[in-house]
């Protein structure tokens, strides 16, 4: 996902489909270069942000690294910073990054402890937000992780209730996400397997059965596969063909001003196409034509074609 939802998606989310109360970023990697990469220095710029509510998410595993973004987005203007606690790629964990963070709760105590001293001895202003999961292996884990974010001011907890092996794979737990849920001191947003109002309405019935309502719910991948789906949530009209066939076309131009080569922004696209496709029962054939697409034309004709021929279905699924 991180590939891309950068602000190039995000502005163009807005413009067709408002409602949505704050984007995160992908994840910044704070290290010991001391700023960020082109391409995440973009992505935080002001200018390139403006009339939406962003919040920059942070990677690493130093507290003097993460007490560096925290200063760097305040300078910009920024007034939250996530933490990212979530993330279970292979590669992040090995280093002891996002979800790998929560395989050493003394550590995770000891970088917590560190990062709130010294951003209130530096006086800085943004709050901090997490976004963790349960653990690594056990959902019981999470009993411990509460205990500790519990000791410092986090403005929110966005909970994935899934454990860093399970990756995407096993059903979300909901029950381990109550019992985390009903400790955490900060509010709860909820997150994970939202890609229809039905999935919505399930979850949170679930939870509200059991007696918690969240705060908020994140979206990640089900808002990607179908952008309208907070307005769909919310009572809105179904996404329409029209839609996606503007959408498409602003997010591409979009992406043409933001990355140099054609064939570097028909990867956008078609990475996009992977989600949006879900939206097309039956699209297989014209969304292979989409992925062989090596220009531009070839890929416009190949939207064209899939547009002409689908139709959207009644609700989106997994």
């Amino acid at each position: 996902m991180e590939s891309i939802t950068g602000y190039p998606l995000r502005n163009t989310h807005h413009a067709f489909f408002p409602g949505i109360d704050k984007y995160y970023t992908p994840f910044l990697s704070a290290n010991e270069a001391g700023r960020f990469t082109g391409r995440e220095g973009r992505d935080v710029d002001p200018a390139n942000n403006t009339g939406i509510n962003v919040v920059p998410q942070i990677l690493t595993g130093n507290p003097e690294h993460f007490v560096w973004a925290v200063e760097a987005m305040e300078q910009r203007g920024y007034r939250e910073v996530n933490f990212n606690l979530g993330c279970p790629s292979g590669t992040v964990v090995a280093k002891g990054k996002g979800s790998g963070f929560l395989r050493d709760p003394d550590r995770l105590n000891d970088f917590l402890e560190t990062s709130f001293t010294e951003i209130e001895k530096l006086r800085l202003t943004p709050e901090i937000s997490i976004k963790t999961r349960l653990g690594i292996q056990d959902p019981g884990e999470a009993l411990e992780i509460i205990r500790i974010y519990n000791q410092y001011p986090i403005s929110e907890l966005t909970i994935h209730p899934r454990v860093q092996k399970d990756l995407y794979r096993n059903p979300v737990n909901l029950d381990a996400f109550l019992a985390m849920a009903l400790k955490s001191k900060a509010p709860v947003v909820y997150n994970g397997d939202i890609n229809s109002v039905s999935d919505y309405q399930h979850i949170m019935s679930y939870l509200k059965d059991r007696g918690f309502t969240p705060e908020a719910v994140m979206l990640g991948r089900g808002l990607v596969r179908n952008p309208a789906l907070v307005r769909e949530i919310n009572g809105g009209k179904r996404i329409t063909k029209e839609e996606v066939s503007q959408y498409v076309r602003t997010l591409r131009l979009s992406y043409e001003k933001e990355i140099p080569g054609e064939k570097n922004v028909l990867f956008k696209m078609k990475e996009n196409w992977n989600y949006l496709g879900t939206l097309f029962p039956g699209s297989d054939r014209y969304l292979k034509e989409i992925r062989k697409a090596k220009t531009r034309a070839e890929y416009l004709s190949s939207v064209n074609v899939l547009l002409s021929n689908c139709d959207i279905a009644c609700e989106v699924k997994k």
